[in-house]
Order: C-alpha cells, then structure tokens, then sequence
C-alpha cells in the first residue's frame, strides 16, 4: 500500500476512543503502511497515545507511519480518511441536559434524542462544523467517518451544509443480537440470570458481550431504520437461512413472564408494533414519548438504566493506568489487541480495497434503500463497501406505523440542524414543539430558553 493514503483520527487523545480505534487501523492487515496523524486538542493525552501507537506499530508489524498534532490544519491536510469522535465536556453536559428536562416533567436519556438532544447537537456541531469547514479546504476528497453523537444530527449537518462524503458509525447493532440471546438463551447454552436487566457496571457489560458475541455467531440480523432506533426486518439462523420470526413471536410473551425484567419496553413495542427494535431500552426510549412521563413514572416501570457516568470515569481512570503501563513495558499489548472497536478500520478498508465488503449498520443518506422513509435522510442501514463507497442495502418498506415514528425523528433532525447551522430561534422552536416528549408548548419554550442560556459559553451560533 502507498504510504499516502493517510488516516486522521480527530479526538485521538481520549482513553476510551483513542487505544480501540488505532489498534483497530494498525492490527488490519489492509491498512498496513498507512500514515496514521492522529489529532487532539488535549497536548498530555495525545502525547500519551502517540508513544502506545508507536507500541502497537511494532507489536503488529504494521509499518505505519505514525504522527501526532494539535494542529488540525496539519492533521487534515492531504487525509484520505478522517475518524470523528469528541466532545466538549460530554458528560458534565449530558448530566444537565436530562436535569434541565426534568424540571419541566420529562425524564429522558437525552442524548441522541429528546429535548436534550437539541442542546447536545448544537454543542457538538459548535466544533464540528469548523472541523468540516477545515476539510473542505485541506483534504476535500476525504472520506469522514463520524463517530460523534447525535450522528444522524451531525451526519446531516455535513450532508446539508458541506461536500464531504459522510459515514456515520455506531455499534449499537450489538444490543439486537445481546436481546436474541436472551430470547434463545438455552440453545446458545447461556445461563441468564432470573432477574437480569442490562445495567452500565462491569459484570452487566460483560455478559452483555458474551451474548452478542454467542447470537452473533448463530443467528443474523438485517435491521433498518434510524440511528438508535433500527429495527430487525429479518431475522435468520446463519447456517440454515431459516427464518426465526415465527419463534421471536412465540417466545417475547413467553419471556416476559419468565425474564420480566430483560428489556421490558423493547418487549412491549414490539407486541404493539410487531417487529424487534435493536437498540435496547436505553436508546430506543430516546424516540419514544412511553418513559419519560415523570408523574406516571413511566421511566421506572419499564427501569429504564441511565448511563452511569461514575462508571464511565472509574473506566476512564482505570484505561488511562493501563496506557501508562503499556508505554513503560508493564503490560501485555495483547490487552489491547482485544478491544472492541467500533470497525472503523473494516470500513476504511473495504473502501481503499475495494472489498465489497459487507458492514451490518451503517450511516448514510437514503437512496431508496428504506422506500418509505424521506430520500436523502440519513438513515441506518447495512451496505457494501467498494472504492465508490458504502452502497446501503434496500430492505423493503418498514411498517408504515413504525416508518411514522421515524418520519418524524428526521424531521425533527432536519429542523434542530437547520436551526443551529442558519441560527434560527424559530425553527428549534419548531423542532421542539414536534418532539413526542413535549407536550405543553409553554415548555417547549422554557426549555429551549434555558437551553440557550445555560450553555451559551459552549455554542457558536447564536440563535435569533
């Protein structure tokens, strides 16, 4: 491979996105010889990962090129591909966008949906945006691939207001094989604990893991829709073909008795709607108005989990000792060979290689690929990927009820963006007065004020 074809990975220095995603690149044997720049604002960080790349390049025998910058003209410049993922004070914020809501009755995950995404979008497309302005002038042919939350929010904003040729990425396809084992527990040979719920702690996440992991080898899922809210239009065992929709039918009313607490809502939508959502309850309770009702106490019925941000940084804290110890030769880097990645790598490799690879969920604008849902929003779909880029699969129409739902999460996609980008009060106004959560137009305005104000010292467009 040229050494030219040089990768960007914007947001490098983060303990949770920067050791995955650059093992991911340096272990693949078709990105071997690559120049890998990586970027962040954050000096000590990107330090500290630029010496464990270099580890890794040795371990792996990949033959990169590995240079680091604060710098993102230099970063940017002549990339082929460029990886996205930041964020400005993502949690504290992410705490006060679900307290703000609370206050006016709405209790909500408030990231990628809800009134809070509102406020979540406009902070992050408030760097973002200059970062694609940069793109356009240093490496316009690039391909970026975007990690950062919203992604259907920020993979809009590029697709509405730039010329770069946008992928959003999310491994959120895994909470729909975690949910098929547990409906097929006993023939995948798990033993799941009676009162078992996804939980944001250690243990949780690890059975989480292995049962995707044991369904993913058994089972195969075409899933189609939104961001955080696709759903399984097929369902299928990998070696026979046969379809498992008949059993899923059977076996949800069965495990809700048996396994009450194993993702109730998903269980519940899909009796009503008649197809299994992927995302599991925490994210598909983002584009639902059947939680956040804090006076039914909806959210607790159904135990809706929060991401736990003590959790978060107790792993932060714990990857950044590793990192550490694996500069000074202390640790395996065998550690870090195992980490999941969020397949960065497998994306930019079917492109530079012409693979025609397949890739289960992938971000893109609509090309007829979901016949029902608006032509050139940007949906979830599975794709193969070549040298023209990622082709989305068409999976036929959703169910016009379920097609509904996610009719209105892009308009409301395309009027927060509209509104943050060409700064107009009106449209998130708008935006948020169509939200499923707000139902009280007086609200819709408070929040959207106090939205404003609060994070004033974070956002670049100032809405008139």
């Amino acid at each position: 491979m040229s050494s030219q074809t040089k990768i960007t990975v914007i947001g490098a220095g983060s303990a949770v996105f920067g050791p995955p995603t650059i093992a991911g690149i340096l272990k693949n044997p078709d990105l071997r010889g690559v120049e890998l720049f990586l970027h962040d604002i954050n000096a000590q960080g990107l330090e500290k990962i630029h010496a464990l790349a270099e580890k890794l390049n040795t371990n792996f025998s990949a033959e990169a090129r590995i240079r680091s910058s604060t710098n993102r003209e230099e970063a940017l410049d002549g990339a082929d591909f460029v990886i996205l993922s930041i964020a400005v004070d993502r949690e504290e914020c992410w705490k006060l966008d679900r307290e703000i809501a609370l206050k006016y009755g709405i209790n909500h995950y408030a990231e990628n949906g809800g009134p809070g995404s509102f406020a979540h979008t406009a902070r992050n497309l408030s760097v973002i945006m200059p970062i694609l302005r940069d793109m356009e002038k240093y490496c316009p042919n690039a391909w970026l691939l975007n990690f950062t939350n919203p992604v259907p929010k920020i993979c809009t904003a590029a697709a509405r207001y730039t010329k770069i040729k946008t992928i959003g990425i999310c491994h959120q396809i895994q909470f729909g094989y975690f949910i098929l084992a547990g409906l097929f527990a006993e023939e995948l040979g798990l033993k799941i604990p009676k009162d078992f719920n996804f939980r944001w702690n250690d243990q949780s996440i690890a059975l989480f893991r292995l049962m995707s992991k044991k369904a993913r080898e058994r089972f195969f899922i075409r899933a189609f829709g939104l961001n955080h809210f696709t759903w399984m239009l097929s369902v299928t065992e990998r070696e026979t073909g046969k379809d498992l929709y008949p059993e899923i039918r059977e076996r949800v009313p069965k495990i809700r008795k048996t396994l009450p607490s194993f993702e109730p809502l998903t269980m519940e939508v899909f009796e009503v709607f008649g197809l299994l959502p992927v995302p599991g309850d925490c994210h598909l309770c983002e584009y639902l108005p059947y939680t956040h009702n804090i006076h039914r106490k909806t959210w607790e019925r159904y135990d809706i989990q929060m991401y736990d941000f003590e959790w978060a940084k107790r792993g932060r804290e714990r990857m950044w000792e590793e990192i550490e110890r694996a500069i000074q030769g202390e640790t395996p880097l065998s550690r870090f060979e195992e980490l999941e990645t969020e397949r960065g790598e497998f994306i930019i490799a079917g492109i530079l290689r012409n693979l025609n690879a397949y890739e289960e969920a992938v971000n893109i604008a609509n090309s007829g690929y979901i016949p029902n849902l608006p032509e050139g929003a940007i949906v979830e779909v599975p794709a193969l990927l070549g040298s023209e880029g990622p082709v989305g699969l068409g999976g036929g129409k959703l169910p016009e009820p379920i097609a509904e739902l996610c009719r209105r999460q892009i308009l409301i996609t395309e009027l927060m963006v509209r509104a943050i980008v060409e700064e107009d009060r009106k449209l998130a106004l708008e935006a948020l007065a169509l939200d499923p959560m707000i139902d009280d137009l007086e609200v819709a305005r408070k929040i959207l004020e106090e939205y404003l104000t609060v994070f004033a010292p974070y956002l670049a467009f100032k809405l008139h």
